[in-house]
């Protein structure tokens, strides 16, 4: 399968994420909470729209069969109640709303589903839209049945808050399989995090600085997040080579056209402690004409010494914005 600019899977996330909270009772019933669920996601290099058109939302209670919360009644036009949202307008922590103030019990629950209208050959419904204009469907499997699903416990806190985020890796999750055209498959790359126990890392990487320290001429700047200190870094490719993928990982850009600094935020990691590496070999997962890169490869086998990295640890606690530099300031 081929990943739609060589890339949907080159970055992350920034992570895309959806956040949900539940927010208080009614001040009638203690036993409720209310549900106000929000969507946002990471960059995408070489699509200029992804678009996911959500129908609702099911979720599954510890104790109860699953309910649903649909945006259309019956009657309604899906054009005006289903929601469409370009998860290329959400980056870097911003959201949009997919439910506000929705009353569910409060309680345990075993998983969440995204309901979405990405069906085969569906004109009208998902879609994404290249650079050049081209315009395709997005297709996921057995959508109508199992949406985008997420199996993780959570708990909505009766007569408190909870919320959570969904971080959505659209790099990930969006591949042109061969012998689909013209569709492209939404293969959901989630995660589901307790928003209260998140925190930021941020920060500024000179470019040319470490370029000179990974001794290339042209720096093509990543930044990745991987769980854990003293993490081995990999590229992502599926843990194919045995090695944990990042948990994030994003494109570094200069912020100024002539420029060498790149800011770069990271919203929406759970607390503990991590390994931030930065590369100048991004387009290893920039572009499929680039090989993988394999950090146990001897030299003369593939994928040895094709990305350079230069690694922190970083602990980072509840509701914390931890600043990563290169060179550290």
């Amino acid at each position: 399968m081929t990943s739609i600019y060589g890339g949907l899977r080159a970055g992350l996330l920034a992570a895309g994420a959806l956040a949900l909270a539940a927010c208080g009772g009614s001040g009638s019933d203690d036993r409720v909470g209310a549900l106000n669920l929000k969507i946002t996601d990471s960059p995408v290099d070489s699509a200029s729209e992804v678009v996911v058109v959500f129908t609702g939302v099911e979720l599954k209670p510890a104790d109860s069969a699953p309910f649903s919360i649909d945006f259309c009644a019956p009657g309604d036009l899906p054009a005006e109640c289903n929601r469409a949202i370009d998860l290329l307008k959400l980056q870097d922590g911003v959201t949009d709303d997919l439910l506000t103030n929705e009353e569910v019990p409060a309680g345990q629950y075993e998983w969440l589903r995204l309901k979405v209208l990405a069906e085969l050959n569906l004109s009208g419904a998902s879609y994404i839209k290249l650079d050049d204009g081209s315009q395709y469907p997005l297709f996921v499997p057995s959508g109508a049945q199992t949406g985008l699903k997420l199996v993780r416990p959570f708990v909505v806190a009766q007569g408190g808050i909870t919320r959570l985020v969904v971080d959505f890796d659209v790099r990930k999750s969006v591949i042109a399989p061969p012998g689909l055209a013209p569709n492209y498959i939404l293969k959901p790359a989630l995660r589901l995090v307790d928003e209260l126990l998140t925190g930021t890392i941020e920060g500024q990487v000179d470019l040319a600085a470490l370029g000179t320290a990974q001794d290339v001429a042209t720096c093509n700047g990543g930044v990745y997040l991987f769980a854990g200190a003293g993490a081995t870094p990999d590229d992502m490719d599926g843990g194919i080579d045995g090695h944990d993928d990042p948990v994030v990982y994003k494109i570094l850009q200069a912020d100024e056209p002539a420029g060498d600094i790149a800011s770069y935020m990271i919203p929406f990691v759970e607390a503990g402690a991590y390994t931030i590496a930065f590369t100048c070999n991004f387009d290893v997962d920039a572009s499929p004409e680039v090989s993988e890169y394999n950090p146990d490869a001897a030299e003369g086998e593939d994928g040895y010494q094709t990305m350079a990295w230069t690694a922190f640890d970083v602990t980072l606690g509840a509701g914390e914005t931890v600043v990563v530099d290169f060179p550290a300031l």
